[in-house]
């Protein structure tokens, strides 16, 4: 029982150390202009980075300004599902009632907390739009659908387009930057959201993690 147990151990051991880090989320070109230059970095009016205006997460921004963003980008998958999707919500500037939504569901709005988070499976495959999109209050969609960076808003300040911008803080791990083209601004605060994906351990590594963990305890029972 000894050797077993101490096999078992040694397997889940490697098990758990085997979740090597995998890139399974990454911004990709939908091949819109790049956007002004103001658009390629954070601008000195961005109040998710100065903490000037608006309500945020009490954490340090993950960008500063002057920091490279991608514009006319989207995200999509780069490995065959599954694997988690976390969000949250980092804050906003804007008073006009923005949302957030994925597949369909509303995840974050006006009436949201910093820090609040939003976590999901993903099962599609490689190559696919990340299924979300933000909302204005007027209820224009963008869509996170390979036209991003070319949303003409209709009726409030014409010329301007209302987008979202994409800052990599770390493999897997993106800030979501919006801008509602209400005030003509383009700096990208208006609604900013975090995602991160990360591994969902398969359920053959999960049983053997379990058979590990009994092995163990089965282990220092004999020994008592």
């Amino acid at each position: 029982m000894k050797g077993f147990s101490k096999g078992m151990v040694f397997a889940a051991t490697f098990a758990v150390s085997g979740f090597a880090s995998a890139a399974y989320i990454g911004s990709v070109s939908n091949g819109n202009a790049p956007g002004d230059v103001s658009e390629q970095t954070v601008p000195g009016d961005n109040d998710y980075a100065t903490r000037v205006l608006g309500s945020w997460t009490a954490d340090a921004p993950l960008y500063n300004v002057g920091s490279s963003v991608d514009f006319g980008h989207n995200l999509k998958s780069t490995t065959d599902g599954p694997f988690r999707l976390t969000f949250t919500y980092l804050g906003k500037e804007a008073s006009d009632n923005n949302q957030f939504w994925y597949n369909n569901s509303l995840i974050f709005d006006k009436n949201s907390t910093p820090d609040d988070e939003f976590s999901t499976i993903f099962f599609g495959s490689a190559d696919t739009f990340l299924d979300f999109y933000f909302q204005r209050q007027s209820g224009q969609q963008i869509v996170n659908d390979g036209t991003n960076g070319s949303q003409l808003v209709v009726g409030v300040n014409s010329g301007t387009t209302t987008n979202f911008n994409i800052f990599e803080v770390s493999e897997d791990y993106f800030i979501l930057s919006f801008d509602d083209g209400f005030a003509k601004d383009d700096n990208h605060d208006d609604l900013v959201i975090a995602v991160r994906a990360s591994r969902v351990p398969e359920p053959g590594t999960l049983a053997l993690l379990g058979l590990g963990l009994a092995g163990l305890a089965l282990r220092r029972k004999a020994k008592a």
